[in-house]
């Protein structure tokens, strides 16, 4: 790599921790900035992006841990469910098209910026205990989806906890929390299938880590309204992107 592509990859990673710090979600962003700009191949990715989870993640979980920020019985049930799943996820991303995982990103980048779009639902100050069975199910598809694609755990589930009235601060920890299986085993998994960059990898997590010491405070001072609109629209236009440049190799 050029000393130019470091530098752009250092920035990024920076810029995208701090957003995981802050409001949760960023780096469902990683893969395609590494697609799109760098023109890395989608599946070699998606590993990189889900091997530097696993530092950033556990940086996340022990700031969050320590403000008190973190159910912990809810982290072990969606942390169980995930296990399984990851390791489906990311066998399943070894043999899909290639063009249908850039169109399943897109989609699920256009999802989640129009979510962090919309109003807040947010109204409570302390932890919702959901069921067993929900906690489960809910871990379950975000392991599968969340390998499949190498967006953060959390972006994959923070729609869905909020939406089942879980605040703001919580619900980010728990999808750091979920993040660290996920990335785990689906790691294992693309160890084994040779399609890793330790390098990238590497690289990603320190740069991410740095990000998310910064954003972690921001998180836990700051009103997540701008926050969450700005990380919205740039997730958007990331979808956006995503599913042209897919639509046009289609074309082609």
């Amino acid at each position: 790599m050029t000393a130019t592509v470091l530098a752009g990859i250092a920035i990024v990673g920076v810029v995208l921790g701090v957003a995981i710090g802050a409001v949760g979600i960023g780096g469902v962003l990683l893969v395609p900035f590494l697609t799109l700009t760098l023109g890395i191949d989608v599946r070699r990715a998606i590993a990189a992006a889900l091997l530097s989870y696993l530092p950033s993640c556990a940086v996340a979980v022990t700031l969050y841990g320590r403000r008190g920020s973190i159910p912990w019985r809810e982290a072990g049930l969606l942390c169980l469910a995930a296990l399984p799943t990851a390791w489906l996820g990311a066998r399943a991303a070894q043999v899909a098209p290639r063009l249908l995982l850039e169109a399943a990103i897109g989609v699920l980048l256009l999802s989640g910026g129009v979510y962090a779009l919309l109003p807040s639902r947010d109204t409570a100050t302390r932890p919702r205990r959901l069921g067993g069975g929900t906690l489960l199910a809910i871990g379950g598809g975000t392991g599968f989806v969340s390998a499949l694609t190498g967006a953060g755990g959390a972006f994959v589930m923070l729609p869905v906890l909020l939406l089942l009235d879980m605040p703001v601060l919580p619900a980010i920890g728990l999808g750091q929390a979920i993040a660290l299986p996920i990335a785990g085993l689906a790691s294992v998994a693309n160890i084994a299938a040779g399609i890793m960059d330790p390098w990238l990898a590497a690289g990603l997590a320190v740069t991410l880590s740095v990000g998310i010491a910064i954003g972690t405070p921001i998180a836990h001072a700051l009103p997540q309204l701008l926050l969450r609109r700005l990380l919205g629209s740039v997730v958007l236009l990331a979808g956006l992107a995503m599913l042209v440049r897919t639509a046009a190799r289609l074309w082609t």
